[in-house]
């Protein structure tokens, strides 16, 4: 008796699982309908901000665009006048050798080393 009662609610939870299944097939048409249906409701729900509201949020984000934008374009042209200033400054100052040639009276060429002193020139 005890063994017929088992197989009788196996029964019938394998004839409800049938039945849910065939429950859960819905129509798609229907679904998209409720979903747009949801949808809609909910954005009934929503607190839309007043238009004076928007205008002043919109001009407060330009102006704080604006001073940010004046901001990153004065740090990045000082960094990049920066920049410049060192690079002539290593320009000057690289030891280049350069050789004068003089010519002398007699006929004579002599060459002068003058890396010395533009190095010396350069750090005065």
């Amino acid at each position: 008796m005890a063994e017929e009662k088992k197989t009788s609610k196996k029964a019938e939870k394998a004839e409800k699982s049938k039945d849910t299944k065939k429950k859960s097939k819905k129509n798609p048409f229907k679904s998209i309908a409720s979903f747009f249906k949801s949808v809609k409701s909910e954005g009934k729900k929503v607190v839309w901000a007043k238009p004076k509201e928007v205008l002043r949020n919109t001009i407060i984000v330009i102006i704080v665009c604006t001073i940010v934008g004046v901001a990153i374009y004065g740090v990045d042209t000082v960094l990049s006048l920066g920049m410049k200033g060192i690079k002539s400054l290593a320009d000057k100052e690289s030891t280049s050798v350069s050789q004068d040639v003089d010519t002398t009276a007699d006929g004579e060429t002599t060459q002068e080393d003058t890396t010395a002193e533009s190095t010396t020139e350069a750090a005065e």
